[in-house]
C-alpha cells in the first residue's frame, strides 16, 4: 500500500521515527499516514484517491483535520437548504508545504467554509507534524516495532467572526482498517464509569465495559456506532488493539481549560452546541464500513468580546506492531492499560 500511496502522491513528505515512517500528503489535503516498511498502518483507498469524486466526500483514510461542529445549528456538514456535504476546503483543496525537513513538516492552505446558518468563515488550515523522540516511545525491550508523531492542528480565522454566527473547533479523525474483532479502549484520570457520551447514533452500551479508570469498547457488529469521551472525566488516552493485523494504536491530547469543548455530533444537537463536551471520540464503522476512527478534539476559543480565536489541537499518536503477547505487555507496561 505504501507504493500505491506514492503512486498517488510522488511528492510525499516523510519523517523517520524509530522503526516507522510518517508520511504527509499535500496532494491528499494534508492527510497523515504511517508505515512500517511497505505496510501502511492506516486505511487508504487508493482507487478513490486516484479518481476522486468532484462533489461527494472522498473518504480516503489516514489522519485528517476537520472542522467541528458537524451537526446542529452551527454545522459545517449541512448547508442552509439541508442535505449532508463535505465542503471543498476539506474534501479537495490541497495543502502546500510551509516547512519540511527531517525534524518537522508544516503544511497549510487557505479555505472558506459555510455553516448551516449561512455564515461563511475564511480560515487558514495548518498542520505541524514532528516525530516522537526515542525517550517518548515505548522502550525497545518491549519487542515491538514502534513509531509515533506529534501534531499541532490549527484552524485560524482570517477575520473577525462572532460566536453568535460561527463556532469552530479543530478535530482530528484518524482512520484505520477493520472493525470486527478490534478492541478500542480508554483510560481516564477519574473513574471511567460515566465517561461515555453516546448521543450520536445507535446504542453502544452492550459493547462497553468498565473497570476502575478504564473502559473497553468492542468494535464491529451490524450497526455503526460512535462514542465521545467526556472532558469532565479527564481522559488520558484512547486506543485500539487490532488483534488480527498485530497493530496497537494509542492517541493522546491534553485537557484544555482555556476554551469551551463543543458538541461535535452529526445530529440535530437538541441540547445545543455546548450540550456535550468531549475530548476524544471513537467511531465504529461496523461490518458495513469496515473501518474505525480514533479522534481528538480541541475546544472552541473566543476573546472577551465573543469573537473567535484560532482553535489549536495538540495530539500525539503512538503506533506499535508485533505479536499479541508483546503488544499486551507494551500496552500494560507503557500505557497503563490491561485488557
Amino acid at each position: 500500500m505504501v507504493e500505491k500511496l506514492y503512486n498517488i502522491d510522488p511528492d510525499l513528505l516523510t519523517l523517520e521515527c524509530a522503526e516507522g515512517t510518517i508520511l504527509v500528503s499535500n496532494h491528499l489535503q494534508g492527510r497523515i499516514f504511517v508505515s512500517f516498511g511497505r505496510e501502511l498502518a492506516h486505511r487508504f483507498l487508493d482507487e478513490l484517491a486516484a479518481n476522486p469524486d468532484p462533489v461527494e466526500f472522498n473518504n480516503l483514510g489516514g489522519n485528517s483535520l476537520w472542522p467541528a461542529p458537524e451537526g446542529g445549528d452551527f454545522a459545517f456538514n449541512y448547508p442552509p437548504g439541508g442535505g449532508w456535504r463535505v465542503q471543498a476546503g476539506i474534501n479537495s483543496v490541497k495543502t502546500a508545504a510551509v516547512e519540511a525537513d527531517s525534524r518537522k513538516i508544516v503544511v497549510s492552505k487557505k479555505i472558506s467554509l459555510e455553516n448551516r446558518k449561512g455564515n461563511t468563515i475564511d480560515l487558514e488550515f495548518r498542520r505541524t507534524v514532528t516525530p516522537l523522540e526515542e525517550h517518548e516511545l515505548p522502550g525497545s525491550d518491549y519487542q515491538v516495532a514502534r513509531t509515533g508523531y506529534h501534531t499541532v492542528d490549527e484552524l485560524i480565522p482570517l477575520g473577525k467572526y462572532s460566536t453568535e454566527d460561527v463556532l469552530i473547533s479543530a478535530w482530528s479523525l484518524e482512520q484505520f482498517p477493520g472493525a470486527s474483532g478490534i478492541t478500542a479502549f480508554g483510560r481516564c484520570l477519574k473513574p471511567a464509569k460515566g465517561c461515555i457520551n453516546d448521543d450520536f447514533y445507535g446504542d453502544p452500551s452492550d459493547r462497553i465495559a468498565y473497570r476502575g479508570d478504564l473502559f473497553r469498547f468492542e468494535l464491529g457488529g451490524e450497526k455503526r456506532l460512535q462514542v465521545g469521551i467526556k472532558a469532565a472525566n479527564q481522559p488520558a488516552l484512547i486506543g485500539a488493539m487490532d488483534w488480527k493485523r498485530g497493530f496497537l494504536t494509542v492517541r493522546t491530547t491534553p485537557l484544555r481549560k482555556d476554551g469551551k469543548y463543543i458538541n461535535i455530533a452529526d445530529n440535530d444537537q437538541a441540547s445545543g452546541p455546548y450540550g456535550a463536551a468531549d475530548m476524544f471520540s471513537i467511531f465504529n464503522g461496523a461490518d458495513e464500513l469496515n473501518f474505525h476512527e480514533l479522534e481528538t478534539i480541541a475546544p472552541m476559543e473566543s476573546d472577551s468580546d465573543g469573537n473567535l480565536l484560532p482553535s489549536r489541537l495538540e495530539s500525539t499518536t503512538f503506533i506499535c506492531k508485533g505479536n499479541e503477547d508483546d503488544l499486551r505487555e507494551c500496552l500494560a507496561g507503557f500505557f497503563g492499560v490491561l485488557l
